[in-house]
């Protein structure tokens, strides 16, 4: 039976440590000239920035260069990082919250180069890159498509088309989700749920490693 798609970004669930994540982050501001709106599960890199404060500004990371790690969680756009009191303005609590386009905003990352995230595989352009076995151990790249702004998912997953060995890309599969609504056969099943940690990680050491 094939698996079911839902695509919903890159979730984090433990260390490679075996440790469970339990919810560490960091916050990042994004800049009101960013463009493109952003989601939690979505993949993020610096953008070589920062707020008026000094914190960090982030942006969408490309499909296949650094990452600096994953939003966990979006906060409301009148937030006051200084101060951590809310500023005049009402905030629409019952609406999906993802952070708009060409808004500035302050967004949770978890950028731990030694989380592994769980994320769903798939075929990129071509219908033929699905999930092998043998692909445990390989680098790829993921979908930079947009989120839904109706339900304030991330549509981020992992781009099999872009497997390869070459140690720039993004992410290292380090196996399938276990799971009994997780159907690895290779051949059999598409929309495979897939372990991942960062390989070219900003804030690790170096160019991440040569699949294999």
């Amino acid at each position: 039976m094939a698996n079911t798609s839902r695509i919903a970004g890159f979730r984090p669930v433990k260390h490679t440590t075996g440790s469970a994540y339990t919810g560490q982050a960091n916050m990042y501001a994004v800049a009101a000239s960013d463009g493109t709106a952003l989601f939690v599960g979505d993949p993020v890199t610096l953008d070589g920035s920062a707020s008026a404060g000094g914190i960090a500004t982030v942006t969408k990371a490309g499909a296949s260069g650094q990452t600096l790690g994953v939003i966990v969680g979006i906060l409301p756009a009148k937030f006051d990082p200084v101060s951590g009191s809310m500023t005049a303005g009402s905030i629409a609590l019952d609406t999906p919250q993802f952070r708009a386009a060409s808004t500035a905003a302050f967004v949770m990352v978890c950028d731990a180069d030694d989380v592994i995230y769980e994320a769903e595989q798939t075929t990129g352009a071509n219908a033929s890159y699905t999930f092998l076995i043998a692909d445990v151990g390989l680098n790829v790249g993921h979908t930079t498509v947009a989120g839904s702004t109706i339900t304030g998912s991330s549509q981020a997953a992992v781009d099999m088309s872009l497997k390869a060995t070459t140690a720039t890309l993004p992410w290292k599969i380090v196996g399938a989700v276990q799971r009994v609504d997780n159907e690895t056969f290779t051949g059999v099943s598409t929309a495979v749920k897939l372990l991942v940690k960062l390989n070219q990680a900003v804030l690790g050491s170096g160019t991440g490693s040569t699949g294999v």
